[in-house]
């Protein structure tokens, strides 16, 4: 009897959960629907590992997400036939699922954005969520609508489970319970055993999105994972950053040392005359290089400053370090890239000592602040520019017409908020230093009502609004060519990552990070190109070096304009792959093997894997990540991002 009773319950447990593994099953190809411009050609090999790797993450993460549900069927008690009980077990078993469900279809249209699955870093967005829920589901209602589909299906599926039920308590009704110790504890100790093993996904080790780059291309990875389990996983393992130990600590800090010194590099263009020079950050949401005309054959949406990159100084092979605004802007204004998987502004690590471009420059004398029309607390940029030495932030919260100029979303509009900035800087002495972030080239991509239709659609959401921005842009500078410090004034202009791709080429592992770095300084000599690979990463430093500042500092690049000593490179992270990009080669590396090696200025597709074809270069680039992953988690742990 005994047994029966638990054979019922074992049944009744694996049916339901068998339920929900159909439903993750069946959200694979609707993702890759959603997604198929995004992935390279899966061929049949690669098809059959992707649907037995995800069938193993799939199961892992009902497991995972089902652990009160599977309690609820197994642990004995003289309730579990009562419809009382069923339906307690029913609200646990759609509370859970349902939430996984929703983060999984969040993922069939955010992924175009961020091109990885959501992970534990979806909490930088917890400030601005109550605002931009309403507008997400307005935008993707259909996505709801799917959600409330498959959830019908499972509500269909559910209830055929308790038919079997229903007829064994018809049956047993008036047989009393009895908790029998030598039956259920050898019992409970095998189900936990099995279970324990399933969530975990092996005996010997946990299963990790890792798993899927040992049998197909690491670009196609997303396929087999399920954003419940990236997003749990993470949060059970990315939370902190381990001290690596590739190297003894002497020769890691002869391959790379972040804490460095500047001193005079007559080889720096920005000022030759070492002036006094003002300096403008101005940083472009999701401003890919792809959306200009000035990089390709197509016309592009930003007229005003493709002809800036005609009169300034352009790097033409520039590599952002992230794929989020929170990793882009202390990329730029700090130099420290996004090489951990809860950005550093959001992560336990947010309360360490950081420094900027700014901090350093108030050494010097300048004045300095922080331009975001977004709200304050945004992804904690007011905390982190406060530290890192900006005087003044500048958000919605200080805006003085946000009822007229708000978006209804994020923040200010671009053009209002940016001739608010160009006032606020007109009242500034001299030298001073400002950073602005811009904001309406973010999804939902709002426009001004009066500037409906003004601007090239394209075939992406973001381009009209791109357009606009650029235009907001040519205000900015038409408003402030006519104050006294503009021609006295360096201006930088980068993004702060690339937005969604439409072009094949810029989906690639190095595509998806192209961005422009342009230098610009009115009524000078300063223009041409460079075609020296840089990142993010090496603004920070090369202006400093510009405006005098020579002594230590704390940096993951290097001056632009440093001799070639050796060859230059880019780092960036995304997920749990690691990449260094060099002015030839790009290599991918999870943490403890290389997984690829792309030759990608002759292979611009990434299509031939040269993991083992070149020795020796795979060598010197893995041997230099790892140089920088040892120091950036070494710096992190142990709070030494600042020198002062």
């Amino acid at each position: 009897m005994l047994w029966a009773r638990e054979k019922i319950h074992l049944r009744l447990l694996f049916q339901r959960l068998g339920i929900m593994l159909l439903i993750l099953t069946l959200c694979r190809p609707i993702f890759y629907l959603f997604n198929q411009d995004l992935f390279p050609a899966v061929s049949f090999r690669e098809s059959l590992w992707i649907f037995w790797i995800g069938l193993w993450t799939d199961a892992v993460t009902i497991i995972q997400v089902n652990l009160i549900f599977i309690a609820l069927h197994l642990i004995p008690n003289p309730w579990r036939e009562k419809r009382f009980y069923q339906n307690i077990c029913k609200v646990v078993f759609y509370t859970t699922n349902a939430l996984a469900l929703c983060f999984e279809a969040s993922d069939w249209v955010y992924y175009r954005y961020a091109l990885k699955r959501i992970t534990s870093d979806i909490v930088f967005m917890e400030h601005d969520a109550g605002s931009l829920a309403p507008t997400f589901i307005k935008d993707f209602w259909y996505i709801a609508l799917m959600i409330m589909i498959l959830l019908l299906f499972a509500e269909w599926m559910y209830r055929k489970t308790s038919v079997q039920l229903r007829r064994f308590s018809a049956q047993n009704l008036q047989r009393s319970f009895y908790f029998r110790a030598r039956f259920h504890i050898p019992f409970l100790f095998l189900c936990a055993l099995v279970f324990f093993v399933g969530a975990r996904g092996g005996i010997t080790e946990p299963l990790s999105p890792n798993k899927p780059a040992e049998h197909i291309q690491s670009s196609l990875a997303p396929l087999a994972q399920n954003t419940s389990f990236t997003l749990l996983y993470s949060i059970q393992h990315q939370q902190t950053l381990d001290p690596r130990h590739f190297f003894s600590k002497e020769k890691q800090l002869e391959l790379f040392n972040a804490h460095q010194t500047l001193s005079l590099n007559s080889n720096n263009l920005l000022n030759p005359d070492h002036k006094k020079l003002n300096v403008c950050f101005i940083i472009i949401e999701s401003f890919s290089k792809e959306y200009t005309g000035y990089f390709n054959n197509w016309a592009g949406y930003t007229p005003f400053l493709d002809s800036l990159m005609e009169q300034g100084y352009l790097f033409t092979n520039a590599f952002a370090n992230g794929k989020k605004s929170i990793e882009g802007i202390p990329a730029v204004l700090s130099s420290y890239p996004g090489l951990i998987n809860d950005p550093l502004l959001a992560s336990i690590y947010q309360n360490n000592r950081m420094e900027s471009v700014a901090g350093y420059l108030k050494t010097l004398g300048y004045q300095t602040a922080f331009f975001h029309g977004g709200s304050d607390g945004t992804m904690n940029f007011d905390k982190y520019t406060a530290k890192a030495g900006f005087d003044h932030y500048y958000g919605l919260n200080e805006y003085p017409d946000r009822d007229r100029d708000f978006d209804g979303n994020w923040g200010i509009y671009d053009e209002p908020f940016l001739k608010f900035m160009a006032g606020k800087m007109d009242q500034m002495k001299e030298p001073f230093c400002t950073a602005v972030f811009t904001l309406s080239s973010h999804h939902p991509f709002s426009l001004p009502p009066k500037y409906e239709g003004r601007f090239p659609k394209g075939n992406q959401p973001i381009n009209e609004v791109t357009g606009y921005t650029d235009y907001s842009i040519r205000r900015f500078f038409e408003t402030a060519s006519r104050m006294p410090w503009f021609k006295n004034t360096l201006f930088v202009i980068t993004a702060d990552h690339c937005g969604p791709p439409e072009h094949d080429i810029y989906k690639t592992k190095v595509g998806i990070y192209e961005v422009p770095i342009l230098f610009y300084l009115p009524g000078s000599n300063l223009k041409g190109t460079n075609n020296s690979l840089v990142q993010q990463t090496d603004i920070m430093p090369t202006v400093l070096e510009a405006m005098g500042y020579y002594g230590k500092v704390s940096c993951f690049g290097r001056s632009m304009f440093t001799p070639p000593q050796e060859s230059r490179y880019a780092v960036n992270f995304l997920g749990t792959v690691y990449q260094i990009i060099d002015d030839r080669y790009n290599l991918l590396f999870d943490g403890n093997q290389t997984l690829e090696m792309y030759d990608y200025r002759q292979d611009p597709y990434l299509k031939h894997n040269l993991l083992n074809e070149r020795p020796a270069d795979r060598l010197r680039l893995e041997t230099k990540l790892k140089a920088v992953i040892q120091e950036f988690n070494d710096r992190v742990i142990q709070n030494e991002l600042a020198v002062r």
